[in-house]
């Protein structure tokens, strides 16, 4: 695999951010010819051709626009979500299957977010009552025991031997999380395959006729944008029309393809969002959304890292790192970019002004600055 991703967390300026990404974009073409630009907007929603002022700055940028018929043939939108909103105001009885079908994903994320945060807090409470009994204590320092960890020996100290017993409830309750996450994803990977057994989606001619044209646009293209919004309206246009191969191949030969925010989620294996509608804000916590497409499986993305994410607090550092331990946990600033060469692999620093934010299951924050390496593994 050739190709190369460039992940970012949330930058707040759509100028900014082209102005940032402009060398990537344009080195992603062969030369002598200016680069074929595909814009992926889903996640605005009805929003999706609101991409003009992108389209002017790419121009002043140095990406010209080539019309024919009407239409941009250089800079183009891949409207996922609105073929996907158009095809099922054309064939009503897939639409009310995928009603019915997201109303269900939209339950089971919620019946699984009522686990997931009593499970939270119970690790949240755990962890304050050690830090008033046991002098010095971090959730970072304690070792990462099975869910049935071996008996302390009888010669420890008190304090010792309440170390040992809130270590192993951490563990269970850590393992009891992990374990909810996956069957949460196991329910929704269900729905989303009753929708085609259901209707015979796949074998639908205008489906397969509207997700060839979706593929070939991103086949065709040097540099493909994610952008941010709605990770719920970008991920279901996506998945509806199955383009996760398509994507995976157009980097297998490859292309550049820079992400932002909900763009840069999408691409992890598991979509982790931070939950704002938390009436609490002492209580907010992440949480696991669905699967995403798996382009970049080994790393945890975690947009808006500062605004989001506690990280002068090692428990809380340490909680994330060991709630999503099968991943490297990687925050992200509006000025933290991340290029990951998918040849080697190898992923590195290459932000001005901010530097990528790793998490480990010790509570440290790690902060890797332009030009330094990543590790992945």
């Amino acid at each position: 695999m050739r190709g190369r991703l460039l992940i970012n967390g949330n930058m707040g300026s759509m100028e900014r951010y082209l102005e940032a990404i402009r060398p990537w974009v344009l080195e992603s073409a062969p030369s002598g010819r200016p680069p074929q630009v595909l814009l992926i907007t889903a996640a605005w929603g009805q929003g999706e051709f609101g991409e003009g002022p992108i389209r002017a700055a790419l121009n002043r940028l140095g990406v010209p626009s080539r019309h024919e018929g009407g239409f941009d043939r250089q800079i183009r939108n891949l409207c996922a979500w609105h073929v996907w909103q158009a095809w099922l105001r054309h064939h009503p009885h897939v639409a009310a299957v995928d009603r019915e079908l997201k109303a269900v994903e939209n339950a089971t994320r919620n019946f699984y977010l009522e686990k997931t945060s009593f499970h939270a807090e119970r690790i949240r409470r755990a962890v304050a009552f050690a830090r008033q009994r046991i002098p010095g204590f971090r959730l970072g320092h304690l070792p990462q025991v099975p869910r049935d960890g071996v008996r302390p020996e009888f010669t420890l100290s008190g304090v010792e031997l309440l170390r040992h017993a809130i270590a192993r409830e951490l563990a269970h309750d850590l393992a009891d999380l992990s374990h909810n996450d996956e069957r949460m994803v196991e329910a929704l990977d269900d729905a989303e395959r009753s929708l085609a057994a259901r209707t015979g989606l796949h074998c639908d001619p205008s489906w397969l006729a509207e997700r060839a044209q979706l593929a070939e646009r991103i086949l065709e293209a040097d540099a493909i944008i994610l952008f941010g919004g709605d990770p719920g309206n970008l991920l279901s246009a996506l998945r509806f029309f199955d383009l996760g191969p398509a994507l995976f191949e157009t980097l297998r030969r490859g292309a550049t393809l820079c992400s932002i925010s909900a763009g840069s989620l999408v691409l992890c294996d598991r979509i982790v969002l931070y939950d704002d509608n938390s009436p609490d804000p002492i209580r907010r916590d992440f949480r696991l959304y669905d699967k995403g497409f798996g382009l970049i499986g080994g790393l945890q993305v975690l947009p808006h890292c500062m605004d989001r994410i506690h990280t002068d607090d090692p428990d809380n550092l340490a909680y994330l790192a060991r709630r999503f331990s099968s991943r490297l946990c990687v925050g992200l600033n509006e000025s933290s970019f991340l290029q990951v060469d998918l040849a080697e692999p190898r992923a590195t620093s290459v932000g001005d002004g901010d530097g990528v934010h790793v998490f480990g299951p010790d509570g440290v924050k790690r902060r890797y600055d332009r030009g330094e390496r990543v590790p992945l593994g």
